[in-house]
């Protein structure tokens, strides 16, 4: 897995949140698992958060893009292998759901979305984003807009036992 070559989950935990919001709101988390430091590594977005641990991003065409919380989830067990090539991989990730404030029932139905990036040869740039239900990926040369979330293009997930 390259450095740029990220897997993403996006989950709206508050089931009373409008499903058009246009921009992440409370309880809307992005959880991307990617190499870092040549280790795969889980990492956890919050536009907004009660328990704060803010950073700042910015890119060519916005300007300090703030998020409340990024935080490296340490308990999360994350392994990637790559195919012999280096072409392919699979990512397996334990992640507690505690840690993503969740407590899911039988039948739950939530909003999000899951997708990967795909980097260039360099591992530096962006050069593909592909996502389940937010077909609206093709901007790939800002990486704040690549980082927003957008819970309107979000599809309905169900989590069963």
């Amino acid at each position: 897995m390259a450095s740029r070559d990220p897997v993403d989950l996006q989950l709206g935990t508050d089931p009373e949140a409008d499903e058009n919001r246009a921009e992440a709101g409370k309880g809307d988390l992005r959880l991307s698992i990617g190499s870092f430091r040549g280790k795969p590594t889980a990492v956890l977005y919050r536009k907004i958060a009660e328990q704060k641990a803010p950073k700042t991003f910015s890119s060519g065409v916005v300007k300090n893009y703030v998020m409340d919380s990024v935080v490296v989830l340490a308990e999360a067990k994350v392994a990637a292998k790559v195919d012999a090539k280096g072409k392919r991989y699979v990512v397996e990730a334990a992640i507690p759901l505690a840690a993503l404030g969740l407590k899911l029932t039988d039948g739950r139905a939530l909003r999000g979305d899951f997708g990967a990036t795909h980097g260039d040869k360099s591992g530096k740039d962006t050069m593909l984003r592909s996502h389940w239900s937010n077909q609206a990926t093709g901007l790939v040369d800002d990486e704040v807009f690549e980082l927003m979330m957008q819970p309107a293009n979000w599809g309905e997930l169900v989590f069963q036992p």
